[in-house]
């Protein structure tokens, strides 16, 4: 997957970065070995990413059942000698720590936030961690949302995204996250969208480059239908007001 992420690079004018994931579960040929698959990562795979130049990031899914705090530090001080930085899922069913070891291991960002306790949302205070909300997992998985009000009244900024994927998010509609995000999570428009476009990039290491409407930035845009304010976007949630795509200037659609 990180080959295809790779070759995607090249081809495609998006700003494209590739996060390795291998800590999300433990295979069933290691169902009975979890320090045996650790090891794994960090001998064998860790080594082959760097080597090929495969991705940028490391996550880690730090979550009761499956990889605790101290497998989430020394998977994310492996990913660090082989040049990735730091991310983690966390906090989406249990806290357990996990914000705490992601802020001590300088992670870019901290991602789900479900499960929020006041010692969580303090830890974030003052650091360069961005927490990420994916309200569509929320919404398929019939699980709580993050509390972004909260967390927003308590001074910390806030980034969403869909957390695309087959188990527990299969949408790819960034509209639909940002409306969700306004419906059900008490986020104001202006919030939700500067958390998908400014917020976002950072949560990438993109924010010199994308995620608003600067010079020296690409000129990455959309144009709407006309409406009468972009309060719309997220209010119609479910209808499509984007008319025209622009990528570095070009369009796309």
């Amino acid at each position: 997957m990180l080959r295809v992420i790779k070759k995607l690079k090249e081809k495609y004018p998006l700003q494209i970065k590739a996060t390795f994931l291998g800590a999300h579960a433990v295979p069933t040929a290691y169902k009975d070995n979890k320090s045996g698959y650790i090891q794994l990562l960090i001998a064998d795979i860790l080594p082959a990413i760097e080597k090929e130049n495969l991705a940028d990031f490391i996550d880690v899914f730090c979550e009761t059942g499956y990889f605790s705090v101290a497998d989430t530090q020394q998977i994310l001080e492996a990913g660090k000698k082989h040049g990735l930085v730091g991310k983690i899922h966390v906090n989406q069913f249990t806290a357990i720590g996990g914000i705490q070891v992601g802020i001590e291991n300088n992670v870019l960002s901290v991602d789900h936030l479900e499960e929020m306790r006041t010692e969580d949302i303090d830890a974030l205070k003052n650091t360069k961690t961005m927490p990420v909300a994916l309200p569509s997992c929320s919404y398929f998985l019939s699980i709580p949302y993050t509390p972004a009000r909260k967390m927003i009244d308590a001074g910390l900024p806030l980034a969403l995204a869909t957390d695309y994927n087959p188990g527990s998010a299969p949408s790819g509609n960034m509209n639909f996250a940002v409306a969700t995000a306004c419906i059900k999570m008490k986020m104001t428009p202006e919030e939700a969208i500067n958390a998908a476009t400014i917020n976002g990039a950072y949560a990438m290491g993109l924010q010199d480059k994308v995620g608003s409407i600067s010079k020296g930035k690409f000129a990455n845009l959309i144009l709407t239908k006309a409406i009468n304010s972009y309060h719309f976007i997220p209010y119609s949630f479910g209808n499509h007001a984007i008319e025209k795509v622009f990528l570095k200037g070009e369009r796309i659609k």
